[in-house]
């Protein structure tokens, strides 16, 4: 009997532990980009440049008058020759990530895609494309794109 008691005030501490760490981690992440407006427009010569950036170089990619961000290009690559994918991490933005991919479709547009993203952040951009073709920064919460991995 006093075998099972012990396991189970055991679960019972582990459990209340773990759920008051899952409300920490939350409570810990906070909007890195609430100062900036939830949709900023881009002109394609700006995601075309990006492309330029070779790894090791810090570049600065002005989005618009009021956003500009600043890194160290990890990695860009020619995956196949429909695809290049570029990867910044931030120097002044706790190391926010911006990935961009560009694509060449099948009738020779070339489309792009991609985020910046910080998983310790509540907040994220995301490259959308409107019916125009022309694209914009859009704001999102990181809780609806990335999944929780700390249990």
């Amino acid at each position: 009997m006093k075998r099972i008691t012990t396991t189970a005030v055991i679960l019972l501490m582990s459990l209340t532990s773990s759920s008051v760490f899952a409300q920490k981690m939350e409570e810990s992440k906070k909007a890195i980009f609430a100062d900036y407006p939830t949709k900023i427009e881009i002109s394609n010569n700006t995601l075309e440049n990006v492309f330029t950036a070779l790894p090791g170089e810090t570049v600065s990619i002005a989005f618009n008058d009021q956003f500009k961000f600043t890194g160290t290009v990890l990695s860009n690559q020619v995956k196949y020759a429909s695809l290049q994918s570029i990867l910044i991490r931030s120097n002044n933005l706790a190391n926010t990530l911006l990935q961009v991919s560009k694509i060449m479709n099948a009738d020779k547009t070339i489309s792009y895609v991609g985020r910046i993203i910080n998983p310790n952040a509540l907040d994220g951009y995301e490259i959308k494309k409107d019916v125009a073709n022309n694209y914009r920064l859009q704001k999102f919460e990181t809780k609806n794109i990335l999944q929780d991995c700390s249990y």
